[in-house]
C-alpha cells in the first residue's frame, strides 16, 4: 500500500454523546492496516486527559507516529467522553467503520482513494479544520542526509 495516496477520513457515531470542551477525554490511537500483519484492530496507545483539546492533540501526534515510525499504513484515533472502557470503544470504531476500512484498504490497493460509501467516516476537507497538527521533513526524507 506505499503507492504514495495520502487520505485522512473521519467520523461521528451517532448514537455517542458528543465531546465536549473542557470535559475530561479518553484517547486511544489504534493500528487498522500494517504491511506485514494486513488488516488488524490494534491498540497502539491510550491516555486520559483533564480536557478535549490535550487529548486531540496527543491522539493526532500519535497517530502521525504510527504511520510515520511504526509503518501503519492505516491508523486512527478515537475520543471519547462517557464510560466505557479503552477496548469496548476502539471494537465499536472498528466494528462501525470496517466496510468502509475496507473499502478504502482495497482502493489503496488498486491505487485510487476508492469511494468509502455509506457509513460513519466522511474525507477531511481540510477547509473545515479548525486546526492542524503540521510536521515538516526535508527534501531527502526524514532519513536523508545531515546538513
Amino acid at each position: 500500500m506505499s503507492n504514495g495516496i495520502q487520505f485522512e477520513a473521519s467520523g461521528n457515531l451517532a448514537d455517542w454523546p458528543k465531546n465536549m470542551p473542557g470535559k475530561p477525554t479518553h484517547a486511544a490511537v489504534m493500528g487498522i492496516y500494517h504491511p506485514k500483519k494486513g488488516k488488524v484492530c490494534e491498540i497502539l496507545w491510550q491516555a486520559d486527559f483533564p480536557e478535549l483539546e490535550k487529548a486531540m492533540y496527543w491522539a493526532a501526534k500519535k497517530e502521525v507516529e504510527a504511520i510515520r515510525k511504526g509503518k501503519w499504513n492505516v491508523a486512527t484515533r478515537v475520543l471519547w467522553q462517557h464510560d466505557i472502557s479503552t477496548q469496548q470503544a476502539v471494537q465499536t470504531i472498528f466494528r462501525e467503520m470496517e466496510p468502509q476500512l475496507d473499502r478504502m484498504i482495497k482502493g489503496f490497493h488498486a491505487g485510487t482513494l476508492g469511494d468509502l460509501g455509506d457509513g460513519p467516516m466522511r474525507p477531511v476537507d481540510p477547509k473545515d479544520v479548525k486546526g492542524y497538527y503540521v510536521e515538516l521533513e526535508r527534501n531527502d526524507g526524514p532519513d536523508g542526509p545531515a546538513g
